[in-house]
């Protein structure tokens, strides 16, 4: 049993208002940018629940996120800070989304993705909700699955 909406958005908005002293605001629906610099986080739940999380993020919010996470400016960054800021980001998600999740479960190190056009599938999802985010123009989604019937 997934928790509902309103507690994963709650979560989600506070995920990025603690660690990073962003505010983030709902997007009405999903946006799908082809061809647009992205990154992506996936972290795995089993246990009583089977499913997970994942994070879509456009690569210029990451990259805000790093900055503010290393206390570095954008241009001194560089591809692994922000794996590791959209790796850790998740993490925290999926934690506090899995703390809503009755049962005894686990989560998976993430997976990180990133490119300008990519596709990610996950098989035996049975049900699977998006909840969207922007912030400054730029957006994220964060993806909860569950796996099997």
């Amino acid at each position: 049993m997934k928790p509902n909406e309103d507690q994963i958005r709650s979560t989600i908005r506070t995920v990025w208002s603690t660690q990073l002293g962003l505010e983030i605001h709902d997007a009405e629906h999903r946006v799908n940018p082809s061809g647009t610099p992205t990154i992506t986080a996936a972290i795995h739940i089993s246990g009583d629940f089977h499913g997970g999380i994942r994070l879509d993020c456009s690569r210029a919010l990451i990259r805000r996120a790093a900055s503010i996470m290393f206390n570095l400016p954008e241009d001194q960054l560089n591809d692994a800070d922000e794996r590791d800021v959209v790796g850790e980001i998740t993490n925290v998600v999926a934690g506090n989304i899995k703390a809503l999740i009755p049962g005894s479960n686990s989560i998976s190190l993430p997976t990180i993705i990133d490119g300008s056009d990519y596709k990610v599938s996950t098989l035996d999802v049975s049900s699977s909700d998006d909840f969207s985010f922007t912030l400054d123009g730029e957006q994220l989604t964060v993806t909860v699955l569950e796996h099997g019937s």
